[in-house]
């Protein structure tokens, strides 16, 4: 499964230059995608064949057909894609479920092709998820779809509420009485929602429930923790089933992701028309980077696009067997979006990959900058 230490994994694989597989495929369950993962596969590898040459192309024509034999695990992933690495010279024979589609590709280059995985870890947060009612407050981990039991939080029982007793006087006391044990979950819960988001275990909140008692909860929130609720949803917490509230949580989660993605497009759109600090568009996205400008890279990209990088200074470009800045020969990059990703994060920006629609996916990337980007230069 896709984790941050699979990544790093991958990333530090030693492939001692020879030449590694990366496939990915989308998986949509109960379609005929499934059905035909081998010949899928076989028509993604067969344009690599073709076009091997040189002392490494027996070792890589045996890995790509050591893809095509990883259809049968392929198959048995319970997962929305699939990732595939193959090196076997330097015995790696990768499968990694992913819990979101992604438009199937390969590429063969030195180190693994982790763009996608990179864009998935981005994207999916980590949440606390909170079903509460009265007595009981039930806490989860909900992470690339995926929904974990983590805590069960109660209160004392309160006898019936609508008992009536003497002239009602009971009755009065008792829900006096639930409500006072009702607020006293909902201060001991916000407490431990504190102690988890500030040890780090978590990204946002979600809180789900009757709207009174989410409310309840809500209000007894420690001050830095209503900025990280990223929503709330109405369930019976005595009738819920796990399935109901994985499925709550991850509506949840897309529409707060959309809204982030439409939000933050919009203020790329307003940058870049102010011919301030923004730019779209692969070539001024690699101006920007050459120009270490980026503060806050956007993508959105469909096919994958190769290029060239200076392994001394850096230089992005489309083609080139010298380095425009430096003078030294240049290195074949198989995806300059993958490689602006990584040189904008070298140099402190940081990096979002939209998956909502929007309008950036006429422009499939563009960038916030430090300060404005003087030229092309790619």
């Amino acid at each position: 499964m896709l984790d941050r230490s699979t990544v790093e994994r991958l990333r530090g694989a030693d492939t001692a230059g020879h030449p590694v597989v990366s496939v990915y495929l989308g998986l949509a369950p109960d379609s005929d995608q499934l059905r035909s993962i081998t010949t899928r596969l076989k028509a993604l590898v067969h344009p690599l064949r073709e076009g091997t040459r040189g002392e490494d192309a027996r070792a890589l024509r045996q890995d790509l057909e050591g893809v095509v034999a990883m259809a049968d695990r392929v198959g048995a992933d319970l997962g929305r894609g699939a990732a595939l690495f193959v090196c076997s010279a330097a015995g790696l024979a990768e499968h990694v479920s992913l819990p979101a589609p992604v438009r199937d590709r390969a590429v063969v280059d030195t180190a693994p092709y982790l763009g996608p995985l990179e864009a998935m870890l981005a994207h999916f947060h980590r949440y606390c998820a909170v079903v509460i009612d009265r007595r009981l407050a039930s806490i989860y981990r909900f992470h690339m779809g995926a929904l974990e039991s983590w805590e069960v939080m109660g209160e004392e029982e309160i006898r019936k509420d609508n008992y009536g007793g003497f002239a009602g006087y009971a009755e009065q006391r008792v829900r006096a009485r639930a409500g006072t044990v009702a607020r006293r979950l909902f201060r001991r819960v916000a407490t431990r929602l504190g102690e988890l988001y500030r040890a780090g275990e978590y990204d946002l909140l979600a809180v789900g429930g009757h709207p009174a008692n989410v409310n309840g909860l809500v209000a007894e929130l420690a001050p830095d923790l209503p900025a990280r609720l990223a929503g709330t949803f109405t369930i019976d917490p005595r009738t819920a089933t796990t399935g109901e509230i994985e499925a709550r949580c991850r509506a949840l989660a897309e529409e707060h992701d959309r809204e982030g993605d439409l939000r933050l497009v919009e203020e790329l759109m307003e940058a870049a028309g102010a011919r301030g600090r923004g730019v779209l568009g692969l070539d001024r996205v690699l101006a920007a980077a050459n120009q270490q400008a980026i503060d806050l890279l956007l993508l959105d990209a469909g096919e994958i696009v190769p290029g060239v990088a200076c392994p001394g200074c850096g230089w992005l470009a489309r083609g080139g067997e010298t380095c425009a800045a430096c003078g030294a020969r240049t290195r074949w990059v198989a995806d300059l979006y993958d490689a602006a990703a990584e040189a904008a994060r070298a140099k402190g920006g940081s990096v979002r990959y939209v998956l909502a629609e929007t309008t950036l996916r006429h422009f499939e990337a563009g960038a916030m900058t430090r300060f404005p980007v003087a030229s092309i230069g790619a």
